[in-house]
């Protein structure tokens, strides 16, 4: 069942809410607009919706390390923050495109823990979800990657396995439509970073990817210069806007404590037969 170009994400959403009041062992307290963003990404497919849904559920239960102890104001948590840009760049005029800017603040290797990296980074494609001013529109999302800071100690702390769960949560599960990727500042061993990762790279998102050496201008050729930050010859101030998405994801504590949002309860799915062959499909998808 799709929905029309016609048809509004809340009516698809609504949808997908009636479905998981039949699937009692996922979790019930859904964001509604992040029952939109399933619809969004999708574009209308509520059978893919409930797909990448149930997935992407089952990766967060089976991976605790990265999807559980998510309080915002955990020091660990903290420490990722300050020590790393992860910033979603507000939308510009005439643009439609949404981008989300990383870079190393602390480049020193022994701050780098990578699990909590990668659970920090959830953290805030979590909140990105709920929040009403990252529009849903007919562009995409285009996260830029600056190398710069980035050295071949950081890279020996790349946990693989952790490694593998966010490449597939990324491009399997995560509810956005990913349009373009950029990285900038590469490194002369960019090779050895493309070597770890590219195994876990879906051809389609490889393909995504475009490199921009140390002091080229390549990257404005597919991003408008107005949306990056002031630092890289645009209008942006990273810095307000890190300390903005800071505040929002403090504010958001509750709802990223509340286990109940995001655990799936197998005491409850024995009691419910509907869609056990795709939970069990996609489970043994996300551990082979």
């Amino acid at each position: 069942m799709g929905i029309g170009k016609e048809t509004n994400w809340e009516e698809g959403a609504a949808a997908l809410k009636d479905w998981l009041a039949t699937q009692p062992h996922l979790p019930q307290k859904i964001h509604p607009l992040l029952l939109q963003r399933y619809i969004h990404s999708t574009k209308g497919d509520i059978e893919y919706a409930k797909k990448i849904f149930i997935h992407g559920y089952t990766i967060r239960q089976n991976n605790p390390h990265l999807f559980s102890d998510r309080d915002p104001l955990e020091p660990k948590v903290q420490k990722i923050l300050q020590a790393i840009d992860m910033v979603p760049l507000p939308p510009i005029e005439g643009c439609e495109d949404r981008f989300i800017f990383y870079r190393l603040v602390d480049c020193d290797p022994d701050k780098f823990h990578f699990n909590d990296v990668i659970r920090t980074f959830f953290i805030i494609a979590d909140s990105r979800m709920i929040q009403s001013d990252v529009p849903m529109n007919n562009g995409g999302d285009i996260p830029i990657f600056d190398m710069q800071g980035f050295t071949l100690r950081h890279l020996t702390k790349v946990v693989l396995s952790s490694m593998r769960v966010y490449m597939k949560y990324t491009q399997e599960a995560h509810p956005v439509r990913l349009k373009a990727i950029h990285v900038i500042n590469v490194t002369p061993f960019l090779d050895r970073v493309m070597c770890l990762i590219k195994p876990f790279m879906k051809r389609k998102v490889a393909n995504m990817i475009h490199f921009h050496l140390p002091n080229s201008e390549t990257l404005f050729e597919h991003v408008p210069k107005d949306v990056l930050p002031d630092e890289y010859g645009g209008k942006q101030s990273i810095t307000k806007h890190k300390a903005d998405w800071i505040k929002r994801i403090e504010s958001l504590r509750d709802y990223f404590t509340d286990n109940s949002r995001w655990m799936i309860d197998d005491g409850l799915r024995k009691n419910n037969n509907n869609n056990d062959v795709m939970c069990n499909t996609l489970r043994k998808l996300e551990i082979d």
